[in-house]
C-alpha cells in the first residue's frame, strides 16, 4: 500500500452549509463533521484534545464504504493537526439534493506524549438543497401569511398584479401544467371568508387578472375530509385562511395533484386575526415544508415593500416592490425558499418550498412542531381587520 503524501485542508464553514450539519465520534479520541454547500461536501476529521491527526481518510459515496485502505481521499499531516477537512464535488459523486451518501472518515492518532491511537467514523447523510436555490415552479407550495396583497388596495400596486400573473402562468412539467382553472377555498370556516375581506368583492381586481390569463376561476368551498380529488384541469389552488384541519387523506389529494405539476398557495395571517396558526403549520409540516408561522404581525396597516426586501424566482419575477399589510413572520426551513422580507430585511414573511409527493400513512398523527404564543395586541391592532387596523 502507497502512503498517501501530503495535501491541502480544504477549508468550508459548518455555518454555510445547506441544512443539517451531521456529526459522529471517532471512537473516544476523534470526531467526524460533515455538511454540504450548492456544489460541494465537506467532510471534517479532527481530534480530541491532546490527540492530534497523523494520517487520515476520507469516503463519500452512493455504496458502503470499504476498507480505509480504499478510501479514495487520503493525507499524511506533518507537523500534526488538530482537523483537516476533505472536500467531495457533489457532481464527481453523482448526487443530487434528496439522495443519501454513506460518508466515512478514518485516522491516526497521536499526543504529545506519543499516545497512539486509530478510530474511524461513519454516517448516512442525506444531500441538502440549499435555501439560496430557488424549487423549481410547480409541485410547490407557497405560502403568504397576509391576505392584503391580494385584495383591491394591494392590487393597486402593479407589481402584486405581476405577482398574481406569476402564480398562476409558470412552466412545468406534468399534466396540471396545462391546466385552465384556478381553485379558491373560502371553506373550512375561512377567516377572511367569514369578515368577507376575502371575498369576490374585495379580490374582484386579483379574479380579473387571473380571468385575463386565460383561466377559469371555482369556489372549492371545502369541509374537514371533503377533498377526495381534484379536478384534471385544476393548475392552481388558493387556500384563504383555513380552520378545519386537513385529513391525511386530503394531504395525499395535495400531494397528487402536486406531483403532477400543481401549485398550493397557503394565505395565513397574524395571531390575533387568524387564530389557526397550529393548523397552518401542521398542514406545511404534512406538505413536506419545514417553514413555520411564529403569528408575529408585522408592517401592520399598508407597506410597500422596497426591492432589497424581494428575492429572486419566478413568483417575484419583473417585480419591483410589494404592497402587503400586517403580515405574519415566517421561520423557513434548510430547504425552504423566501420570496420577499419585512421592511427591515430581517424577517420572512412569504416563501416557497417544493412538495414532498410521498404519500402520508393515513392513521399517521403528526405532534406540532411549534408552540405559538397569543399575539400581543400592541399598539392597538384591531383583530377584527387583516391589516391589524
Amino acid at each position: 500500500m502507497v502512503v498517501p503524501g501530503p495535501r491541502d485542508d480544504a477549508g468550508g464553514d459548518p455555518a454555510q452549509a445547506c441544512g443539517k450539519v451531521l456529526e459522529a465520534p471517532m471512537g473516544k479520541v476523534g470526531n467526524l463533521l460533515v455538511w454540504n454547500t450548492q456544489d460541494t461536501l465537506f467532510v471534517r476529521l479532527s481530534g480530541i484534545a491532546p490527540w492530534q491527526l497523523t494520517e487520515s481518510h476520507a469516503y463519500a459515496g452512493t455504496a458502503a464504504p470499504g476498507g480505509w485502505w480504499t478510501f479514495p481521499a487520503q493525507a499524511v499531516h506533518d507537523p500534526y493537526v488538530t482537523t483537516f477537512t476533505y472536500a467531495f464535488a457533489l457532481a464527481d459523486i453523482g448526487v443530487n439534493p434528496g439522495d443519501t451518501l454513506q460518508v466515512a472518515g478514518h485516522a491516526f492518532f497521536l499526543t504529545p506524549s506519543y499516545n497512539f491511537s486509530e478510530a474511524q467514523g461513519q454516517v448516512e447523510f442525506t444531500v441538502n438543497r440549499c435555501g439560496t436555490t430557488p424549487p423549481p415552479p410547480g409541485k410547490d407550495i407557497v405560502v403568504f401569511n397576509d391576505i392584503n396583497p391580494f385584495d383591491n388596495t394591494g392590487m393597486a400596486n402593479d407589481n402584486n398584479k405581476l405577482m398574481v400573473k406569476n402564480l398562476v402562468s409558470y412552466i412545468t412539467s406534468g399534466p396540471r401544467g396545462t391546466g385552465t382553472k384556478v381553485l379558491f377555498d373560502r371553506g373550512r370556516d375561512s377567516v377572511c371568508g367569514g369578515t368577507g375581506e376575502c371575498n369576490d368583492s374585495n379580490l374582484s381586481t386579483m379574479r380579473s387578472i387571473i380571468a385575463g390569463e386565460g383561466f377559469a376561476i371555482e369556489e372549492l368551498g371545502s369541509t374537514a375530509g371533503s377533498i377526495t380529488a381534484l379536478p384534471a384541469d385544476v393548475k392552481v389552488i388558493f387556500l384563504w385562511n383555513p380552520r378545519e384541519t386537513f385529513t391525511n387523506g386530503e394531504i395525499h389529494v395535495f400531494k397528487q395533484f402536486a406531483s403532477e405539476g400543481g401549485r398550493v398557495v397557503f394565505i395565513g395571517e397574524w395571531q390575533g386575526y387568524y387564530d389557526a396558526i397550529t393548523l397552518e403549520n401542521d398542514f406545511l409540516s404534512k406538505m413536506g415544508a419545514v417553514m413555520t408561522n411564529t403569528g408575529q404581525a408585522v408592517d401592520c396597516g399598508y407597506n410597500t415593500l422596497p426591492q432589497a426586501s424581494l428575492r429572486p424566482h419566478q413568483i417575484t419575477q419583473g417585480m419591483t416592490d410589494v404592497t402587503i399589510a400586517c403580515s405574519s413572520v415566517l421561520v423557513p426551513g434548510p430547504n425552504d425558499y423566501p420570496l420577499y422580507y419585512d421592511s427591515t430585511n430581517t424577517k420572512v414573511l412569504s416563501a416557497v418550498a417544493t412538495i414532498d409527493t410521498t404519500p402520508l400513512p393515513l392513521g399517521l398523527v403528526q405532534p406540532a412542531r411549534v408552540i405559538v404564543s397569543p399575539q400581543s395586541l400592541h399598539p392597538l391592532l384591531n383583530p377584527g381587520s387583516a391589516t391589524g387596523y
